[in-house]
This record gives C-alpha cells, sequence and structure tokens, in this order.
C-alpha cells in the first residue's frame, strides 16, 4: 500500500500537471510534437544503419562466396534483398486488403445502425422538438464557425 504522504505527493504532482496542460496547452503539445520528432528520427536513423549492416554483410558473403567483382556484388544483394523484403510486403498487403475489407463491412453497419437509429429518433419527436433540434443544431454551428474559422 502507499503511504498517505506519498498519495497526496502523487496528487499533487497529477494536479500541477493537469493545471500546467490547462494554463500552457501549447508548450505541452510543442513538447510532445518535438518528443515524437525525436524518436521518429531516432527510429529512422537506427532502421538505416541497421540496412547498411546487413548491406555491408552480404555484400561480403556474396564477395567471398562467389569471387565477384563490384558491380556484380551488388547486382546480387540488391537481387537478394528484394527477395528477402518481397514476402513481409506480400504478406502484409494481403493482411491490409483483409482488414480493409472487414473494416468497410463493419462500417457500413454501424452506418446502417446509426441512420435506422436517427430516423426513428426524428419520427418520434414532435413539432416543437423538432423546431428545437434544428434551431439548438443551427446555432451551435454558427458559434462553431467562429471557433474554427
Amino acid at each position: 500500500m502507499i503511504s498517505t504522504t506519498h498519495r497526496n505527493i502523487i496528487y499533487g504532482l497529477a494536479l500541477i500537471g493537469i493545471v500546467i496542460i490547462i494554463a500552457m496547452p501549447d508548450v505541452v503539445m510543442g513538447l510532445l510534437f518535438e518528443l515524437a520528432h525525436f524518436i521518429f528520427e531516432l527510429l529512422f536513423e537506427l532502421a538505416d544503419v541497421s540496412f547498411e549492416g546487413v548491406e555491408t554483410l552480404l555484400d561480403k558473403i556474396v564477395e567471398h562466396l562467389f569471387h565477384t567483382e563490384l558491380h556484380e556484388t551488388q547486382t546480387i544483394v540488391f537481387y537478394v534483398l528484394m527477395g528477402i523484403i518481397a514476402y513481409p510486403i506480400y504478406y502484409l498487403l494481403r493482411m491490409l486488403t483483409r482488414l480493409f475489407f472487414r473494416l468497410k463491412e463493419s462500417l457500413l453497419a454501424a452506418w446502417t445502425l446509426n441512420k435506422a437509429r436517427a430516423t426513428l429518433y426524428w419520427q418520434d419527436l414532435s413539432l416543437n422538438d423538432k423546431i428545437k433540434l434544428i434551431a439548438i443544431t443551427a446555432g451551435a454551428i454558427y458559434l462553431a464557425s467562429f471557433i474554427f474559422m
């Protein structure tokens, strides 16, 4: 169990964090974007260095096994790498195709269900409630146009 003092410290830090997020959202979002950018760059650099290492290793292996010159070695390594990369890309495309069709069916079912619910809701409203709903929606869109424009 966490002692009362430690719990109060944790709650205090959480409250300070919430106040900072509310008071300076642009600074917090900028910090999060910079952190995400740094992590992306780090992963991209790691992938590049790893690929170069694998390519160099394959260059040495092909050159040693087949006693080829630079151009022939590069050609062989290129096609070996394309063969290694082709299967995961093919598998990913098949998986994404299945996921797309499953998502399409789910979205169509959700659209049909929500359309039926909205239609039933609209039919159950009285004339005064329909007028109120239209007026509130129009007012909300009008006010939102000031915020987002």
